[in-house]
């Protein structure tokens, strides 16, 4: 059994769930100096995972800026430290893929408010459990950056094993001392190791004492922030040199390309993809020919290749997607969805239909279709709708509520479409929008007012926000009472205590598969 599979999933979830929370509030943190973070490690900013094939990578940095170049490893925490998991195995090192100029940020990601619900039924020889949670996350104060340098130049202070539900892996950790506040720094007492931190508002200062191997960071007069770094044995990244210098390097991306690192030549690849320069076609034909370069590195020369060399993507993609190692094909189709060209999503839409494919491979043609976002994708993925595989429409689902407004055009359409199964899903994927816009509100509202619409988008304008239909499902009443009669049925169920508790067949039963 893999180790990585010891992790409970609701565990392992909300570790992910921390982790892109942190590297979202990392890319808008550091946008404050000027950069342009975007993902470097695929799925760093998100919380879609294949636990049980997902490969477990080297480690490459999450985020890197367009317009520099710098990498930043993203460790988010649910409290202050400077700590790292950490393993003996080569590849599994903290700082393994890493060069001295990178950063490591420390994002505090705190759960303001939690909610859970649970149920369990017992009928004969069947059981039932279902659980959910609802967390509201919050980046805490102030994000310390430390280099890798500096963290090499000073040995680890203390270390210890993970429980088995963290996979055993190792942490260590670095000795830092952390403000609780934001206020002045009202005395910094070098003899004693004593620092003199007020409150914001004038409340009581407080007084920490530093560890003798850490040097203090602060001084008298400045202002520090909650969770800010006051002390430690490494040197942070100082807010200066955090500026973007807005350009990269001249050579920058060659030497990337030229270096003897893997995770070097993988970001001068990608980097080379994103920004669309063009002028490394040579480089990524060899990177994607060399039968002993990393994959992850391949696959990432194969979508530049497509994306901005004309290869199809049949011809750079298909001896990964057959190749015999999951991880592989699974990377592969990642990839794919990362090249974004037209033919790329005629062979996702190819997998995501085929009855050959694992579930695995299927989800994540649809994850990718979802991140390429267009209007051809989005067709796809509602046809998808119309598999006989639940899990398939569930994937499906949850990728065009990711797509957002801009999936709201193609599932328009789809609630005409002459398949129930794909009206159904149209339906519930714009229920389940966080806002829609008005004139798709408004287009909904007409085929209602014209007069026998569907019963999916009954039940659709039944869930729209209440305020933005009211007057219009009002004068319903005389036109069409039994429309009327329909829509405000569903505003009362959804009103009443028992929608929050609401689950269709909930006794121990097992799901129907069809």
């Amino acid at each position: 059994m893999p180790r990585l599979s010891l992790k409970p999933d609701s565990s392992f979830f909300r570790k992910i769930v921390v982790g892109a929370v942190g590297a979202r509030a990392v890319c808008e943190d550091l946008a404050r100096f000027g950069h342009h973070c975007v993902e470097l490690e695929r799925g760093a900013t998100d919380s879609k995972l294949w636990k049980d094939v997902k490969r477990k990578r080297v480690r490459i940095p999450d985020l890197v800026c367009l317009r520099c170049g710098q990498r930043v490893e993203c460790r988010a925490k649910t409290k202050t430290e400077l700590a790292m998991s950490h393993s003996e195995q080569a590849e599994r090192t903290w700082d393994f893929g890493m060069v001295p100029q990178d950063w490591i940020a420390f994002p505090v990601c705190e759960p303001v408010r939690e909610a859970q619900r649970m149920v369990g039924r017992l009928d004969g020889s069947n059981s039932y459990w279902h659980e959910r949670t609802w967390v509201e996350w919050q980046v805490s104060g102030y994000i310390n950056y430390v280099s890798v340098e500096s963290f090499r130049s000073r040995l680890h202070a203390r270390s210890h094993i993970k429980g088995v539900t963290e996979a055993s892996e190792n942490f260590i950790g670095w000795d830092a001392t952390f403000s609780s506040r934001k206020g002045p720094v009202l005395q910094v007492d070098i003899t004693e190791r004593k620092v003199k931190i007020g409150l914001e508002g004038g409340s009581r200062p407080h007084t920490w004492t530093i560890p003798e191997h850490c040097d203090i960071l602060v001084s008298p007069g400045d202002t520090v922030q909650k969770t800010q770094l006051i002390a430690a044995s490494v040197p942070p990244v100082f807010p200066e040199r955090l500026a973007c210098p807005d350009s990269l390097a001249e050579g920058h991306l060659a030497h990337l390309l030229g270096s003897r690192e893997r995770t070097q030549r993988f970001t001068g690849i990608k980097l080379a993809r994103l920004l669309g320069n063009d002028d490394y076609e040579s480089a990524a034909q060899e990177l994607s020919a060399d039968p002993e370069e990393d994959v992850y590195v391949r696959l990432e020369a194969v979508s530049y290749l497509v994306s901005r060399c004309g290869t199809e993507a049949t011809l750079g993609f298909l001896p990964y997607l057959d190749s015999g190692d999951p991880q592989t094909q699974l990377e592969a189709v990642i990839a794919l969805g990362d090249a974004g060209t037209q033919d790329a999503v005629s062979l996702l839409a190819a997998i995501l239909s085929s009855s050959d494919r694992p579930l695995f491979i299927k989800s994540a043609a649809a994850w990718s279709l979802r991140q390429i976002g267009t209007d051809e994708s989005t067709a796809e993925l509602t046809s998808a709708f119309a598999s006989v595989d639940d899990a398939l429409r569930y994937e499906a689902l949850e990728n065009l509520v990711g797509f957002g407004r801009e999936a709201c055009a193609g599932l328009l359409r789809g609630l005409f479409h002459e398949d129930e199964r794909v009206v159904a899903g149209c339906a519930e994927a714009l229920r389940q929008q966080d806002t829609l816009p008005q004139d798709v509100i408004d287009m909904v509202l007409q085929h209602v007012q014209a007069g026998e619409p569907s019963k999916w988008i009954v039940w659709l304008v039944g869930h729209l926000p209440r305020d933005q239909v009211q007057s219009a499902i009002a004068h319903l009443q005389q036109n069409s009472p039994e429309l009327h009669y329909a829509i405000t049925l569903i505003w009362s169920f959804l009103d009443s205590w028992i929608a929050k508790h609401w689950e269709l067949s909930p006794s121990a039963r097992f799901p129907s598969t069809q």
